[in-house]
């Protein structure tokens, strides 16, 4: 006998009479000993009458998600197969009554996914976007799986949080999860974790119940408010969407500092009104300044997560990175802040 034919038939032997279960089941009483006898199968509307997911061993650990309406856009950018593990906290998060879901997959080039959920994302009137790559292991509300997943250890308050709950619970335009690289003494996937010996010991000892300005953070586990595109496409109008509301590139890499500067400087070299000389002297600087902002906020050696993140904060929206949510990254193994076997 299945668990869900034994919860309603315990509760049908609760009352005292079978026309008592049959007045609470809204059926009649005919059924209901068709039901005890295992001549006719238990009906899905009685099983919802009795079932609480609390009941069911190990379920009362998972947290739900706590908002209402469609306020969270699930983005999953993929470009191989997905581990079990990732779509199984996926799927333990998801709740279609307050999320929406979008896709992209196929294409080699990790930018133009990103780019192309974002375009669908705004085309929405949804106010979060959730970027998850398909590599990712999330705390998604339930400890004890979260590190059976992960072998990670961690205590049960940091591996039962719920990533997205947790994410928006700090108000931040632009806030991401920690994790590390896929390989040995990979490095944490933010600017200080990854630049800073004495701050990669301290990620290391993840969890922390710290949320903190960050240059970058990886946008492996980034939760995104739609007005950091937007205010992307004010500050770089030539990374902007058409008129369609396709083709965006917060995400690709280029040198948009020095784009910016030169556009600036041809404007300047248009304007007659201003003496030839100092219309040259004007653009040169523009140009010399554009070129070594380049160097640091736009390299076209930089990950796409780096220039995403600084073109925000050029654009008013701080990166944080929240050190309580420790996320496992898969590779041969799943990589984590400390060694697993």
């Amino acid at each position: 006998m299945s668990y869900l034919t034994e919860l309603v038939l315990s509760k049908v032997r609760g009352f005292p009479s079978q026309a008592e279960a049959a007045a609470f089941f809204e059926v009649s009483e005919a059924l209901i000993a068709q039901w005890e006898k295992g001549s006719k199968p238990v009906s899905l509307a009685a099983v919802e009458r009795v079932f609480d997911p609390g009941d069911v061993p190990g379920m009362e650990m998972v947290q739900e998600a706590r908002w209402e309406g469609k306020q969270v856009c699930l983005m999953m950018p993929s470009y191989k197969t997905s581990n079990p593990r990732t779509t199984f906290s996926l799927m333990s998060m998801l709740d279609r009554s307050k999320m929406a879901v979008m896709l992209d997959f196929g294409d080699a080039f990790i930018a133009h996914s990103r780019n192309k959920l974002a375009d669908n994302f705004l085309k929405t009137k949804i106010e979060w976007a959730y970027t998850v790559d398909d590599d990712m292991i999330v705390p998604f509300g339930n400890a004890e799986l979260f590190n059976h997943f992960t072998r990670f250890n961690l205590p049960p308050r940091a591996a039962g949080l719920h990533t997205i709950n947790r994410l928006l619970s700090h108000g931040k335009t632009l806030v991401g999860g920690l994790y590390f690289g896929r390989w040995a003494h990979g490095k944490a996937v933010y600017a200080e974790g990854a630049e800073d010996k004495i701050e990669e010991a301290f990620a290391r000892r993840a969890p922390h119940d710290i949320c903190k300005p960050t240059k970058w953070v990886g946008t492996g586990c980034l939760l995104i408010h739609r007005t950091v595109f937007l205010d992307i496409e004010k500050r770089f109008p030539h990374l902007s969407r058409n008129e369609k509301g396709d083709f965006g590139h917060w995400f690709t890499s280029s040198e948009h500092d020095l784009k910016d500067s030169t556009e600036k400087a041809l404007a300047i070299l248009n304007d007659n009104s201003v003496s030839e000389a100092a219309r040259i002297a004007e653009s040169k600087k523009l140009i010399l300044y554009g070129r070594e902002q380049s160097r640091w906020h736009s390299g076209l050696g930089m990950g796409e997560d780096v220039t995403f993140c600084v073109r925000a904060a050029q654009s008013g929206h701080v990166p944080h990175i929240d050190l309580a949510v420790v996320c496992g990254h898969i590779g041969d193994k799943c990589y984590g802040p400390r060694p697993t076997n």
